[in-house]
């Protein structure tokens, strides 16, 4: 063990004065999280409310019999009424269905929905009924969120649909005359929304609750997928270390050494990790303080991941090493291997735009299980016990690079 702190001291000096690769590994990301997270929203020093515009287009004007309830008038009233929605989205209210569509057409709007005319007065009849989303492709994941809660008012509606209709049903079937099978309706209608069946208040059953919502479009989104793939360019900057000490033959005579091969290439290892954990501390307090990033509640499950990550990484960094025979061997095998995980793993792109058969490309890439298993935590509030399945994941990614990479240098 004292031999393997050796080396890893020794390494360590070695990383931290390439002044360089510091830069590339901490100034990079910096920029990029702030250019990339200003330019798409999020910015925003409290890390609060997004304020997406959306847009409500409420054509109906309520049923034909008043004791019904205006199911048009509540869906509007509880979307604009509720903190957590209205702390999400800048809601507008507009009466002009086609002018909406062509906003949201130019990306003016990210989402809206409109209420088409006659709605209670079908929903009085036990017709079908439907919502119109419409989403600006361009803004996915606010559009998401928007229509995630649009389908939990969709789905109470239809409760109150069915709920209008089986009471219509059973009326008739009774013997009741017209006007008391309408009255019969308009109570069951009128029961079925008193029990708050149209408020997107019901959203946070649906996992919809504030904390998966705050300020993901932007800044938090690139804080953690930048920050992932710079973790992983710390394996290029590993691989250089094996590569330089290989051809200055420092690491054949340091092997000639009483140290074991195991303490070499562990320190090594331990050196690229602490490196990286370094990085990553660095850079969650910059962005969590300068720009507000919101990365969750729970750090230790936070770090739990990156440190799972890394684990990844320098295991790949000794891959790195075994394929390439040169410095500049190693920046095209690092480069390419980076650009291609941070590709399939969502980086530069939520990964739910790709088709969803696709999706699960995302987990050949140490970038798509670490972000998400810190998108989780981010969004969904998850902690250590809930991000289990990532961690093992990455751990696995690092045991197998090193166990191929180790092979590989031993057949050379």
């Amino acid at each position: 063990m004292p031999k393997l702190l050796t080396v890893t001291r020794k390494d360590l000096r070695v990383l931290l004065r390439d002044a360089a690769a510091l830069g590339v590994l901490l100034g990079m990301p910096m920029v990029l999280i702030f250019i990339l997270g200003s330019a798409l929203g999020g910015l925003g020093g409290e890390g609060g409310d997004i304020g997406a515009p959306v847009a409500i287009v409420n054509l109906d004007t309520g049923a034909r019999d008043s004791s019904v309830t205006d199911v048009g008038a509540e869906i509007t009233s509880g979307l604009i009424d509720n903190e957590t929605v209205a702390g999400i989205f800048d809601i507008q209210e507009r009466d002009d269905a086609t002018e909406v569509r062509g906003e949201v057409e130019r990306g003016e709007l990210l989402a809206a929905v409109v209420i088409p005319a006659g709605f209670s007065q079908s929903i009085a009849d036990g017709d079908a009924v439907t919502l119109e989303v419409l989403k600006d492709p361009g803004s996915e994941l606010s559009a998401n969120i928007w229509e995630s809660i649009v389908r939990g008012i969709a789905a109470d509606i239809s409760r109150v649909s069915i709920i209008a209709q089986t009471a219509g049903e059973s009326a008739a079937g009774a013997g009741l005359p017209p006007e008391l099978v309408g009255a019969t309706v308009g109570m069951a209608v009128e029961r079925a929304t008193a029990q708050d069946a149209v408020s997107p208040i019901t959203v946070e059953q649906r996992n919809q609750t504030a904390e998966a919502t705050v300020d993901i479009e932007g800044m938090d989104f690139y804080a953690l997928s930048m920050t992932s793939m710079f973790l992983v360019f710390g394996a290029m900057f590993g691989a250089f270390g094996f590569i330089t000490e290989r051809r200055d033959r420092t690491l054949s005579r340091l092997l000639t050494t009483p140290t074991s091969r195991a303490a070499v290439i562990g320190g090594k290892m331990l050196a690229i990790w602490i490196l990286g954990m370094l990085q990553f501390t660095i850079l969650y307090v910059f962005t969590r303080f300068s720009f507000g990033v919101e990365w969750g509640g729970d750090p230790l499950a936070t770090f739990t991941v990156a440190g799972a990550q890394l684990i990844a990484v320098t295991g790949l960094a000794v891959l790195i090493a075994a394929l390439a025979k040169t410095e500049r061997g190693a920046g095209g095998y690092g480069s390419l291997i980076v650009q291609l995980m941070a590709l399939i793993g969502g980086v530069f792109f939520p990964i739910t735009i790709l088709p969803e058969w696709l999706q699960p490309i995302r987990y050949a890439s140490i970038m798509g299980w670490g972000l998400e298993g810190m998108s989780d935590i981010q969004i969904h509030g998850a902690g250590l016990a809930e991000v289990i399945s990532p961690i093992l994941a990455l751990t696995v990614m690092g045991v197998v690079f090193f166990a191929f990479g180790i092979w590989r240098l031993r057949t050379e």
